[in-house]
């Protein structure tokens, strides 16, 4: 698909297979190709002084990997764990805590302009673009890289080497 991460490219209007999920009262898709799989959620063990959507650290394919709480991630509320979503992060496996999973979908989104220009902190950094499920908003999900280094230190992971 070429373009930004995730394979989101800069079109006006275009299509992306995505899992779609429910984060909270949001829509949410991830390109597919960033998708490693889904699963009932693990067990999870908390982590002091991690931000409050971190909700711990859980053993995926034999690895600790760090659990985010998309819901609280993205809307700053409490949601409904239903699902995890294991994504590839580049230092790991992150378990994204979601909704319910909707399935694999072509979605048809546009890049960030309008109203999706007004996100701040960190879901700016996480919209790679907008679109529409029937008549509710839906958000394309960019890599998810939200984990803080001492959480990726406490499960273990070394930092990156800088560039």
């Amino acid at each position: 698909m070429g373009g930004q991460p995730g394979g989101v490219t800069e079109a006006v209007d275009s299509a992306v297979l995505a899992l779609v999920f429910r984060a909270g009262p949001v829509f949410c898709a991830l390109a597919l190709d960033e998708v490693v799989e889904t699963m009932r959620p693990l067990a999870t063990r908390p982590l002091a002084g991690t931000p409050p959507y971190v909700l711990g650290l859980t053993i995926m394919r034999g690895a600790p990997a760090p659990v985010i709480d998309m819901t609280r991630l993205l809307t700053g509320i409490d949601g409904m764990v239903e699902r995890y979503v294991a994504v590839e992060a580049g230092r790991g496996l992150i378990a994204c805590a979601t909704g319910p999973v909707l399935g694999v979908q072509d979605v048809r989104v546009a890049p960030p302009d309008g109203p999706a220009a007004l996100f701040t902190g960190v879901s700016t950094s996480l919209i790679a673009a907008v679109g529409t499920i029937g008549a509710e908003p839906l958000l394309l999900l960019r890599s998810i890289r939200a984990v803080p280094d001492e959480v990726w230190e406490a499960a273990g992971q070394a930092p990156e080497d800088p560039p």
